[in-house]
Parts: structure tokens; sequence; C-alpha cells
């Protein structure tokens, strides 16, 4: 209806109306058809179609400009960490007795037993939090395929009203532009109807 009081506005010829209401109905659908691929690209995450020629336009003229120059500034810096564990393992000299050398084992037997141990329960607490790692992991990949398909949804089944209004107006600014002459008459046709 805006488009054709804005073309009725600018002419009293029929078929010159129909011609502007045309080109009107298309430059609405195409602005149309941009904002509904633009609200799908924001849904998921993407750059808007103006953000990314904006980005093209910068990157073509980028090319153009003089390269800046690099300056480059070197230095050394050394360090070392040593990680790891101190093991305390006593040892009997050649000359100990038997029951001295029973006892030093039995005490190297009992700290490799402790540091077993302690090895161990680092392991099991490191795959404890492994695990619960994994399940928070689990949990927020499933959220995220709840959402996108929340989402692909929404754009299946009902996100497509504003694609569906432009292509129309497309097809009638088509017509509009491509036989203004025919639907001219067709509209004073059905006006001598009414």
């Amino acid at each position: 209806m805006v488009a054709a009081s804005s073309a009725l506005a600018l002419t009293q010829d029929v078929a010159t109306a129909v011609l502007y209401a045309g080109a009107l109905l298309e430059m609405f659908g195409l602005a149309t058809v941009a904002l509904g691929l633009s609200e799908v690209r924001r849904s998921f995450g993407q750059p808007s179609i103006w953000q990314k020629l904006l980005a093209w336009a910068r990157q073509v003229a980028s090319a153009f400009r003089p390269p800046h120059p690099i300056t480059l500034q070197a230095g050394a810096v050394g360090m070392a960490i040593v990680a790891g564990k101190a093991r305390a393992i006593v040892g009997a000299g050649p000359d100990s007795s038997l029951d001295r050398r029973v006892a030093i084992l039995e005490e190297n037997l009992n700290r490799l037993r402790d540091e077993v141990d302690g090895i161990e329960s680092e392991i099991k607490k490191e795959a404890g939090a492994v695990k619960d790692a994994l399940i928070r992991e689990r949990q927020a990949r499933d959220n995220e395929l709840r959402k996108m398909t929340a989402r692909m949804e929404d754009l299946a089944v009902g996100g497509l009203h504003l694609e569906l209004v432009g292509l129309t107006w497309l097809v009638f600014g088509g017509l509009g532009t491509s036989v203004p002459d025919q639907l001219a008459k067709l509209l004073l046709w059905f006006s001598k109807l009414g």
C-alpha cells in the first residue's frame, strides 16, 4: 500500500505508477530478505553481512597502504626448573652386619611403599578431576546441543517469515517492473468493476 500510494504521488500515469511501485516493492523485498538473513547469521553467532563487507573493504584498502616498518628486539632469558620428588635411599656399608642390612632393606621397602601409596593417591585424585571435567564438558555440550536444536527448529519452522515476506514483495515488484503496462490495464479494469 505504501509503495502504491508513493508511486501515485509521483505520477498520474498508471503504468508509470505501477513501475515505480514495483521498484519500491523490489527494494522493500531485498531489504526484508537481507534483514532476515542477518537475523539468522546473528542467531548462529556470525557477523552481519555489513560487518563482513566492511572487513572485506578494510582488507582491500590495506593492500594499497605502504607496509609499516617492523622493529625487532631480541633478548635472552635462561631459567632452569627441575620438578620432581626426592628419594632417600639408605645403603649399608660393605662391613655392615646382616641384621643391619636387613633393617636398611626394610626401611627402604617401607619408604618405597609410602611413595607408591602417595603416587596412587595422586593418580586417583587426578583421575577424579578428569572424570569431573568430562562430566562438566558433557553437560555443557548437551546444553549447547539443545540450544542449537532449538535454533534450528526456529529457523526451519518459524524463522523464515521475513524471507517469505521479502520474496513476496520481490515477486510483485518484479512483475511491476517487468510488465507495468499490462498491470496498469489490469488495475484499471478492476477499478471499473468496483
